[in-house]
């Protein structure tokens, strides 16, 4: 049997106009009825995946957006004060990306799920399917299959993006010191480099020599250092991120705050190192976790730390994270189902808010629960897992009350003060 979309809607229609207006045609109905159930069923799923699809991909970019917007800042700061191509940042934010995406393709997928049951439930589609005999379980089906593919692709980004990320990242910091301007010296200008101000009067960047060379060291706030030299050389150590300026038969000026003193030394030779990739973390993009790391890197730093007598909880719980975050995509489908079917809810923003409530109380719950393993209140297994498991309870209870057709106790309570509140409001209105 041949069967359309418009078909399908149109028998949608015509059971919730039965059910809205409690209309008893039973010769028709059953009719209708019996056409929808010996319909392919795959046609049921691709309706759901249709509706869901839309809102998954356009939440899924808002939110990678957004956790971009935190990065970007500091980017375009070394676009502005560094000189830096934008190239460089483009790569940045390419390389970036899987470590938003263990974040973002599970709330991407909750706000999808409440956003297209929502907007079923709304129009009493919903109930036209249970109408016609379409089971808890058959609903969800298409969201299960949704959650397993979104398990799969956190899984693949968990052990395969985030170490990918974190490689290019570090070679891409090694062309940036090798090729911008982190090495350019700009004659007769004074250029801060944080808390150290250089001056020269002249270079050469073909014999990368230097003349009347002035440096104010101020990184110790008790020392305060002034360099000056008559000729100077620089110097790439490309492997430790380091500037050496080379500095000859100069004189170093010390001034001590506490004791009120002044020092004078005289050099030959004298190294003054500027660490670039401290420069360049200092931005705030280079921050290497341990969640970025991969999971034989992070075992065995595990190990040599606890070789060293060190305390190794934090990289523990971390290591447990990676394989407890990719199960946010089927937890969040489990509690997402039944809270999308609920009927009482008759505006499409409330998902949004329903879904920012759920990522609010899951992720609230992970960071207590990290927070109590790194104190060794629990043990690290725990601390990882510990925010699935109660949600994952969560998730059971509301699907067997949605199984059942009945509605939360909290959601009536919810709904009835809400309605006490509106009028309240236009009593106090009126």
């Amino acid at each position: 049997m041949v069967a359309t979309f418009p078909t399908y809607r149109g028998l949608l229609n015509f059971l919730r106009m039965c059910v809205s207006c409690d209309i008893r045609i039973r010769y028709e109905r059953s009719l209708y009825l019996r056409i929808l159930r010996h319909m392919n069923i795959r046609l049921l799923d691709r309706y759901f995946l249709i509706e869901t699809l839309p809102p998954y991909g356009i939440g899924l970019m808002a939110f990678t957006f957004l956790l971009f917007m935190g990065r970007i800042f500091h980017l375009m700061k070394l676009v502005v004060y560094e000189g830096t191509p934008v190239i460089y940042v483009l790569r940045f934010l390419i390389y970036l990306i899987p470590s938003f995406l263990i974040f973002t393709i599970p709330i991407a997928l909750l706000l999808a799920i409440l956003v297209s049951l929502g907007r079923l439930s709304s129009d009493s589609e919903i109930i036209a399917l249970k109408s016609s005999g379409v089971s808890m379980l058959q609903i969800f089906r298409p969201y299960a299959m949704l959650a397993l593919i979104s398990f799969l692709i956190v899984n693949f980004v968990v052990f395969e993006g985030l170490p990918w990320g974190t490689r290019k990242i570090r070679h891409l910091l090694l062309e940036m010191v090798q090729e911008t301007s982190y090495f350019s010296i700009t004659e007769r200008t004074f250029t801060r480099m944080g808390h150290i101000l250089f001056y020269v009067e002249s270079y050469d960047p073909a014999t990368q020599a230097l003349k009347d060379i002035f440096v104010q060291d101020a990184r110790n706030p008790k020392r305060q250092v002034t360099i000056i030299a008559p000729k100077g050389k620089v110097f790439k150590d490309i492997k430790n991120h380091l500037m050496v300026i080379r500095l000859y038969n100069g004189n170093i000026h010390q001034m001590f705050s506490m004791k009120e003193s002044y020092q004078k030394l005289h050099f030959s030779t004298y190294d003054f190192r500027v660490d670039l990739a401290n420069r360049i973390n200092g931005r705030g993009i280079m921050r290497v976790k341990a969640r970025d790391l991969s999971v034989s890197a992070l075992r065995k730093r595990i190990a040599k730390g606890k070789k060293a007598g060190e305390d190794e909880s934090g990289d523990e719980i971390e290591l447990y994270k990676k394989f407890a975050l990719p199960f946010t995509c089927l937890i969040f489908t489990l509690i997402g189902v039944p809270l999308g079917i609920q009927p009482k809810r008759s505006r499409r923003s409330a998902g949004l808010l329903l879904c920012l409530l759920v990522v609010f109380v899951y992720y609230g719950f992970t960071i207590f629960s990290d927070a109590l393993g790194r104190n060794h209140t629990l043990p690290p297994f725990w601390a990882a897992w510990l925010p699935n498991l109660l949600i994952t309870l969560a998730g059971i209870y509301l699907f067997k009350l949605g199984y059942k057709e009945q509605v939360p106790k909290a959601f009536e309570f919810l709904e009835t003060e809400w309605i006490r509140f509106k009028n309240w409001l236009q009593e106090r209105h009126s």
